[in-house]
């Protein structure tokens, strides 16, 4: 099973947040592990992880992000940072 965490500046894996690097301000934003961006993907094995199975090799897997509509924030360079979690 593969987690991503809530991030550096997320309450949760669901309200996860990019913060200014020069500010405070804040943007949210998701992560989903399907490209209709409808399955959120989290850090709970068997609720919102990504299951696979490993053949020895790299495997790639994408994440997809959306920023949802929300007041404009002010200009500025935004990050956060996620934990990628492997359970088996």
């Amino acid at each position: 099973n593969i987690g991503l965490d809530k991030g550096l500046n997320g309450t949760s894996v669901t309200t996860r947040e990019m913060k200014g690097a020069t500010s405070a301000a804040l943007i949210s934003y998701s992560l989903f592990s399907d490209a209709g961006r409808t399955t959120n993907w989290g850090n709970t094995v068997g609720t919102d992880t990504v299951s696979a199975t490993g053949n020895g090799s790299a495997q790639p897997f994408t994440v997809y992000g959306r920023i949802p509509p929300q007041p404009t924030p002010i200009a500025d360079t935004y990050s956060d940072t996620i934990t990628v979690t492997v359970t088996y």
